[in-house]
Parts: structure tokens; sequence; C-alpha cells
């Protein structure tokens, strides 16, 4: 594999990386103006939430989880990057992270808009969507350039 096309994959690793706290500021941005003062955040059987949070508190949290695992798994990523299988670790266990920490926002805070109301809000099945987050990391790990095989 050439240098440009190794840089190439490494960028497009590290940008899929990045895609969950993307998501997360977007997000924020497009709903700023009608954001609640509290997000519907625990259900602890099915039906409305039965606990809320501070609108702001939660988004500073998930976003500071989401953007930490991102710089974290960048870095260790081209720090380790002689190290493929280290790199990859780090992107797959950092893409995890960052991508449940969005999917913590962005599912929670999108049933509270649609509800209208944070204790209206209903989990059902995306919690499912939740759980799936946490795959996500495989995505920046294909991407990441291996050792070309002689053969």
């Amino acid at each position: 594999m050439s240098g440009h096309a190794v840089a190439v994959r490494r960028t497009a690793a590290i940008t899929a990386l990045a895609t969950p706290i993307a998501s997360v500021l977007g997000s924020a941005l497009v709903w700023h103006g009608e954001l609640p003062q509290v997000i519907g955040t625990h259900w602890s059987q099915p039906g409305p939430a039965d606990r809320s949070t501070p609108t702001a508190a939660f988004f500073a949290t998930w976003c500071s989880v989401s953007a930490g695992a991102t710089v974290l798994g960048a870095t260790l990523a081209l720090v380790l990057r002689k190290t493929v299988s280290a790199a990859s670790t780090a992107l797959l266990v950092s893409g995890g992270v960052s991508a449940s920490s969005a999917a913590q926002w962005l599912i929670s805070t999108g049933l509270t808009l649609q509800a209208g109301d944070a204790r209206r809000a209903v989990l059902g099945a995306w919690i499912l969507v939740h759980l799936a987050a946490w795959s996500y990391g495989v995505i920046p790990m294909l991407i990441w350039p291996r050792p070309q095989r002689d053969g």
C-alpha cells in the first residue's frame, strides 16, 4: 500500500471515529431552540421515563465522554500506528464508547422532544439502538490501514 493510501485510510478512520461526536454537536445546534429544561434519562420498566436530568448537564456529560473517547482513540491510534493490533484495538474501544455516548444523548433527547415532556418520553425498542452503538468501533478499526502481506 502506498504512503498516500495509508494516509488516506488513517484520515478516513479518524474521520469515522469523529462522526459520533459530530452528530452530538450537530444535533445540539439543530435542536438548540427547542431543547427543554430537562431530558428523560432513566427507564426502570416499559413506559415513560421515571427520571430526568437537566439538559445542560446531560449534554455536557455525554458530549465530554464522546469527545474524550474520540481524542484518546485518535491519539492512541496515531501513536501506536506501527503496532496495527494496538491501534486497531484503540479505535474499536474508543469508537464504541464514543458512539454509545452519542446514542445516549441522541436517543434520550430525541424521545423527549418527540414526547414534548421528559416524563412522557418512552424508550421502547430504542434501547436496541443504544446497545448496537457499542459495535460502531468496528468501522474505524476496519478502515485503519493493515500491513501488506507478501504472497
